[in-house]
């Protein structure tokens, strides 16, 4: 085996390994502080943790971020759907970037989290509240980061590719 060959299949092992444990670790942690807080905090109930500037509030919502599109739970599992759809179709792109890795696993971590509770409880489950921005949750946090990463590599991607790590199947 050529050492291009070798190290083409760790890179690829290696991004496999990131994108799962970043993207399941997302939903793991979600679900188990979501679970904690559906079972001790009523809904509309506040606990400060930094004074009125952050607090765990308990709300729910039929929505997408700022409450539009309210009870449009078919769209939001729509999106989701097409972001699988995106993320298998550019596989081949993302799982030699570690950048798009990264922005990858956070935003199908933050997908699957959101339509986790659109599809149990019809609703999303919001309760990091600070006080100058509508209530969210780690999900919402997750997809922020991704996005953010997903912009950043975009800005860059002019920049000449490394032709030897494109996605070959073994």
């Amino acid at each position: 085996m050529t050492s291009i060959t070798a190290y083409r299949k760790l890179v690829f092992m290696q991004n496999n390994l990131a994108l799962a444990l970043v993207a399941i670790s997302i939903i793991i942690v979600e679900r188990i502080v979501k679970f904690y807080i559906t079972e001790n905090i009523r809904i509309g109930e506040s606990i400060p943790v930094i004074g009125n500037l952050l607090m765990i509030t308990r709300t729910e919502n039929i929505g997408a971020g700022f409450g539009i599109l309210s009870g449009q739970n078919w769209l939001f599992i729509g999106a989701a759907i097409l972001v699988f759809v995106l993320v298998i179709y550019f596989y081949p792109i993302i799982i030699y970037n570690k950048n798009l890795v990264f922005a990858s696993a956070f935003i199908i971590g933050g997908t699957v989290g959101n339509m986790m509770d659109r599809l149990f409880f019809g609703h999303v489950i919001d309760f990091i509240d600070l006080s100058f921005w509508p209530t969210f949750n780690i999900s919402d946090l997750a997809l922020t980061i991704g996005t953010i990463l997903l912009f950043i590599y975009m800005k860059n991607w002019q920049k000449p590719v490394d032709k030897e790590l494109k996605y070959v199947p073994y």
